[in-house]
C-alpha cells in the first residue's frame, strides 16, 4: 500500500517536472512577445518616450528571456503543484474537508490572478511614475539626471515588486483561514494583538530590502490588512448569529 502510494507521488512528481519543461520551452519561443507586454503593461502611458533599455553585457539579452521564461514557469506551477497535491489528498478527506481545501484552493488562485492584474495594471505603474517624478524635481532645481534604464535591471526591479506584493497579497488569504479556524476565539486574537503586531514587524524585516522605509510600509499594509479581516469576520459572525 505505502509503495503504491510512493508510486503515485513519484509520478505526479515527473509529471509536474514535464509540464514545467514545457512551460519553460514555450515562454522562450515567445520571449520577444512576454517581453513586450511586460513592459508595455507596466509602463505608464506618459512615458512611452522612455521605452528603451541599455544592454552591456552581450549576453545581457539573452539572460533576460532566460529569467523571465524561469520567472513566468515557477510562478505558474505553483498553481499545478497546489492542483497535484490537493488531487493526492482528496481521496483521504471527509466532504466537508474536500469542500474547505478546494475552496480555499480556488480561493488562493482567484488572489493570485487578480493580484496580477492589479500589479500590471495599477502598482507598478504608479511604484514606476513615483520615481520617475524625483528626476523630474530635480531637473526644475537645475540638477538634472539622465535616467538610462537597463533591460535586467528592470526586470529585477519588476520581479521584487511581484514578490513583495505578491506576499502581501496571499497574506489575506492566510488572515481568512486562521480568522475562520479561530472564529469562535476572536477574543484570542485580540489579546495577543500586540504579539501579532511584533511578527508583523519581523515578517517585513525579513522579505523587505534594508530600508526602514520599506519596512514600515510593509508592515503597515500588513496590520491594516489584519485588521480589515478581522473586522469582516467579526461582522460576519453577528450576521450568523442574528440569523
Amino acid at each position: 500500500m505505502i509503495y503504491k502510494y510512493l508510486l503515485e507521488v513519484k509520478y505526479r512528481i515527473f509529471f509536474s517536472l514535464i509540464a514545467w519543461s514545457f512551460i519553460v520551452v514555450n515562454c522562450y519561443c515567445f520571449k520577444e512577445t512576454l517581453l513586450y507586454v511586460f513592459i508595455k503593461l507596466s509602463l505608464n502611458p506618459n512615458y512611452t518616450s522612455l521605452l528603451y533599455f541599455l544592454t552591456t553585457n552581450v549576453t545581457e539579452v539573452f539572460t533576460v528571456y532566460v529569467n523571465l521564461s524561469y520567472f513566468i514557469a515557477n510562478q505558474t506551477i505553483i498553481i499545478f503543484l497546489g492542483y497535484q497535491l490537493f488531487t493526492f489528498l482528496s481521496t483521504g478527506l471527509y466532504r466537508f474537508e474536500y469542500v474547505y481545501f478546494k475552496t480555499m484552493l480556488i480561493t488562493i488562485a482567484f488572489y493570485w490572478l487578480s493580484f496580477i492584474a492589479i500589479l500590471n495594471v495599477f502598482i507598478f505603474p504608479a511604484s514606476w511614475l513615483f520615481f520617475l517624478e524625483f528626476q523630474e524635481f530635480l531637473s526644475i532645481q537645475n540638477l538634472t539626471f539622465y535616467f538610462e534604464a537597463k533591460l535586467n535591471e528592470y526586470v529585477t526591479f519588476y520581479k521584487s515588486v511581484y514578490y513583495l506584493c505578491n506576499t502581501i497579497f496571499q497574506i489575506i488569504v492566510v488572515f481568512f483561514i486562521i480568522l475562520d479556524l479561530c472564529k469562535t476565539n476572536l477574543s484570542i486574537l485580540n489579546k495577543f494583538r500586540k504579539v501579532f503586531y511584533f511578527v508583523f514587524f519581523c515578517f517585513a524585516t525579513v522579505i523587505t530590502p534594508p530600508d526602514i522605509a520599506y519596512q514600515l510600509l510593509t508592515s503597515i499594509c500588513i496590520i491594516i490588512i489584519y485588521e480589515i479581516t478581522t473586522i469582516y469576520i467579526i461582522f460576519k459572525n453577528e450576521l450568523l448569529n442574528t440569523k
